[in-house]
């Protein structure tokens, strides 16, 4: 906008900075959701239907894929054949981002939470 007294244009060749950082901002999160998202697609495929049934990728950060499961049980059994769950998501993904899996229970909703 013009200052009304000297007319200058204080906004003169300045841009916005919201687009180019929203631009950047996808670039640098885009191949980190892109593979959750095909772990996430892939997860009864490497785990079974029953197994994945209880779990599911929540979170993929720095190497650490965080599984979140409905209880412990379920939590020790996919901890015993962890290695073999880690390769086959590493397939799936097609590269060799996973540097180890974590296991959390997830909170179990009360009746008005919905389940």
């Amino acid at each position: 906008m013009k200052n009304p007294w000297t007319g200058e244009d204080p906004d003169r060749g300045l841009e916005l900075l919201d687009d180019a950082l929203e631009a950047v901002l996808e670039r640098v999160t885009e191949g980190k959701l892109a593979a959750l998202e095909v772990l996430k697609q892939g997860w009864v495929e490497v785990v079974g239907r029953d197994d994945a049934a209880r779990s599911r990728p929540a979170r993929l950060e720095k190497g650490i894929l965080l599984i979140e499961v409905a209880d412990g049980a379920t939590a020790s059994k996919l901890r015993l054949r962890q290695t073999k769950i880690k390769g086959a998501l590493e397939q799936l993904a097609g590269r060799d981002e996973i540097a180890q899996l974590k296991f959390r229970v997830r909170r179990s909703r009360t009746p008005s939470e919905g389940g």
